[in-house]
């Protein structure tokens, strides 16, 4: 079995808006890509925040791809995250005053035909459900 690799690339602390210089309310942490003999090579993350470790691991064509493919989806999980829990106070370093942006690109943004191929998706009906 192989293990995955525990090395630490990137991490992007979080804080909340109005609250200079407390602990950060979130932590993201982006892992080194590794590849198994024979498979794609995936990039594991975690988000350390108020509800927990999340984490996943997300697989790409190239290092790169499941690199930029891992930022996509940790974007995506920190933009629900900042609305659901955190009331859409997250910030980091590098928030523009007033901004919400969290630095950190999303599936919907990161691929503009990501809504229309999710639709089409949904309005399909699969196999299984004519044989009912």
């Amino acid at each position: 079995m192989t293990r995955l690799n525990d090395e630490i690339i990137a991490e992007r602390k979080l804080y909340l808006d109005g609250q200079p210089g407390a602990e950060p309310a979130a932590i993201v942490r982006l892992f080194r890509p590794h590849q198994v003999e024979g498979d794609y090579p995936s990039c594991r993350y975690e988000v350390i925040s108020d509800t927990g470790v999340q984490g996943n691991e997300v697989s790409g064509v190239d290092g790169l791809d499941c690199i930029v493919t891992c930022l996509a989806v940790v974007g995506t999980n920190i933009a629900g995250l900042n609305e659901s829990v955190y009331g859409g106070r997250l910030r980091w370093e590098g928030s523009p005053l007033g901004g919400r942006g969290l630095g950190l690109p999303t599936i919907e943004e990161h691929w503009p035909s990501y809504r229309e191929a999710l639709e089409w998706s949904m309005n399909q009906q699969r196999p299984d459900r004519d044989q009912d």
